[in-house]
């Protein structure tokens, strides 16, 4: 224990000197002086673990002294060795956090008694602070294992400055199944975002039983400004440096104690990445903002997928399970709503294999319960599908006839990111080193739908969303979608759905 001695009678300093190394040979004098302008300046310098000092001095009394050091934060004990008994003296002092007041002459056996107090209070002290790194701290209060008490709320605040009540930002990074062969890629450039910010604070936190990243972010000059540098900047370039999935999401915590509730929306949260344009930070204002339309689940995809099971018809069943994935996907409907009609569906043509002796795995209807109900992108739930059905319904051409190949689900995902820019076979084709007539052939044989008739889809599920969800005119309405000429456009809606643009809208708005 590092100790130092402010006492204006050389007597009493020098004597005390000697009495603590006899006391306990562990104890170190730091340092002595002999008012309260130099006790400070040796305060200072030596950071000691306890001050022992008396209170009327020249210069700068020893109560004024420990004022001032309370204010610097120079966390140190402190006793009070004092000639005078009033209890002004004793009440001010102890407002200040001494550990002990000990009247002149001073006994041996008291001091000795009071030492080896403030020695194991000091322990208990170091031995709560080595546990109390900033990973230990956010790591309990988002898993709600940490309790913060009063003291340990002031040790946290003098260490990092962080008060218990000051508002915290979580950002997620959301890696799925990519995570274990991206966190470390991932960490880094978290780290560099870190790095280089003088406007924020950041901690990251590793889950990888959840595949992500949570960066708790603290001290900001401005959490709105925050939140918009994260969107327009640290999202896009973790997209753009990892490959897919990369979900984003943003919530705010009103201190230490409501990490954990923040963390536990930001799960439930985490299925509207089926919902919310591909690429966005997920937020909560984001989710309360979106307007979502009642699911009318399709019956006659269920019945046409129940009918091909029956008489093993596989192209028929195909593409009634393509229809369907894409009919959810392309509306814009609430997330559980979704899950629910993908897990209706699957049951359906489970009992109706089950009826007729189609049946192959039982088993696996338990897992694809359990993996589209987690599902957070539609990758997932379309995977799930796949290999139930693949493992459930016994087939014509066996489990590859409905596997879709890794090249096919990479044109696909491209028709999804550039169906409005005019993207064409021949341009996928080259992207993925394959010919056009292979792709178109292998696209048409493993999704039931050409390459063409894939992208128009996609343009006309945009355009019934345009219409629907905005006051856009049809010329900006055919530009997002992917159309040079409205009036084209028009009729190939109209060739699609059976009315114009303009009678859909009215009909569905």
């Amino acid at each position: 224990m590092k100790i130092v001695i402010v006492e204006d009678e050389a007597p009493i300093r020098e004597g005390m000197g000697r009495i603590l190394k006899k006391i306990d040979p562990g104890y170190e004098v730091a340092g002595m002086a002999s008012n309260g302008k130099e006790g400070l300046d040796v305060i200072r310098k030596t950071r000691p673990d306890l001050v022992i000092l008396d209170i009327q001095m020249p210069d700068m009394d020893g109560l004024t002294m420990l004022e001032i050091i309370r204010k610097e934060k120079i966390t140190c004990k402190a006793l009070v060795l004092s000639a005078y008994s009033e209890f002004t003296y004793a009440r001010r002092a102890i407002e200040l956090g001494i550990e002990n007041y000990l009247l002149k002459p001073i006994k041996i056996p008291e001091l000795k008694r009071a030492l080896s107090q403030i020695r194991s209070s000091l322990e208990k002290e170091q031995s709560k602070e080595s546990i109390l790194t900033l990973d230990n701290i956010f790591m309990g209060c988002l898993t709600g294992q940490l309790t913060i008490d009063e003291q340990m709320g002031r040790l946290i605040e003098d260490k990092y400055e962080l008060k218990l009540n000051d508002r915290l930002y979580l950002f997620l990074v959301w890696l799925g199944e990519g995570y274990e062969s991206q966190k470390a890629q991932a960490r880094q450039l978290m780290e560099e975002v870190g790095r280089h910010s003088s406007e924020f604070s950041m901690h990251l936190l590793e889950f990888p039983s959840r595949c992500k990243f949570v960066a708790v972010l603290y001290k900001p000059e401005d959490g709105e400004k925050l939140c918009s540098y994260f969107e327009k900047a640290v999202v896009p370039m973790l997209r753009g440096s990892l490959k897919r999935p990369v979900v984003c999401m943003w919530q705010e915590a009103e201190g230490l104690g409501m990490m954990e509730t923040a963390i536990r929306q930001m799960r439930q949260d985490l299925e509207w990445n089926l919902v919310i344009e591909e690429g966005s930070l997920i937020t909560p204002a984001r989710i309360r903002e979106l307007e979502t339309a009642p699911m009318k689940y399709p019956l006659e995809l269920e019945t046409q997928a129940r009918q091909a099971i029956i008489k093993r018809d596989e192209e028929t069943f195909k593409k009634s399970y393509f229809e369907f994935k894409e009919r959810c996907r392309q509306g814009r409907f609430h997330p559980k709503e979704i899950k629910e009609a993908c897990l209706r569906y699957c049951f359906a043509v489970l009992n109706t294999a089950k009826e007729y002796g189609n049946l192959q795995e039982e088993l696996s209807a338990q897992n694809m319960l359990q993996t589209i109900s987690r599902a957070v992108t539609w990758y997932q739930i379309g995977d799930a599908l796949r290999q139930f059905f693949v493992k459930v319904v016994i087939t014509g051409e066996g489990e590859e006839s409905l596997t879709v190949s890794a090249m096919v689900q990479r044109a696909q995902q491209m028709i999804q990111d550039y169906y409005n820019q005019g993207v064409t076979l021949e341009e996928i084709a080259r992207k993925l080193h394959v010919s056009e007539e292979y792709l178109s052939t292998q696209f048409k044989k493993e999704t039931g739908t050409t390459f063409s008739e894939t992208i128009r889809k996609c343009r006309i599920e945009k355009v019934k969303e345009l219409l629907v969800n905005s006051t856009l005119k049809l010329n900006q309405i055919a530009d997002l979608a992917g159309y040079s000429d409205p009036k084209y456009m028009s009729k190939v809606f109209r060739d699609e759905t059976g009315m114009l643009p303009a009678e859909y809208r009215k009909m569905n708005t």
